[in-house]
């Protein structure tokens, strides 16, 4: 297994750049309610909180879930079979399929994910302050 912690970081990192054009307090509102569903509801509710947004914030939405995603990729090994991120029933259908459906697989992701968006929460921070 992977160092998680080390995944965690590499990801909010990522997730920084991916999300560079964002306006820096909106980014980390983001990051926050993401945050919020993910730990009050779970990981298939935050991707669906994601894709649910306004439309024209999909793109964002899109951008996340592909960096989300790639940490469990490299964590747990996971392939996705070329998952098309910009298809919200795709990408639910596999998580629920590939995560949700393994009680291990489920607890450890949902902790991945919470560190590295909280990585990702401190890192936009630390930009809206420069």
């Amino acid at each position: 297994m992977n160092n998680l912690d080390y995944i965690a970081a590499k990801s909010g990192q990522n997730i920084l750049v991916s999300l560079k054009s964002m306006d820096k307090k909106e980014l980390e509102k983001l990051i926050n309610d993401v945050l919020l569903v993910l730990h009050g509801n779970g990981i298939y509710a935050c991707i669906l909180y994601l894709y649910a947004r306004e439309k024209k914030k999909t793109e964002t939405a899109e951008k996340l879930a592909k960096e989300l995603l790639g940490s469990v990729r490299e964590s747990l090994g996971i392939d996705f079979e070329d998952l098309d991120e910009k298809n919200p029933e795709d990408v639910l259908r596999v998580v629920n399929e590939k995560i949700c459906n393994n009680t291990g697989s489920l607890f450890l992701v949902k902790d991945l994910w919470e560190r590295t968006l909280v990585y990702a929460r401190y890192g936009a921070k630390a930009k809206v302050k420069n």
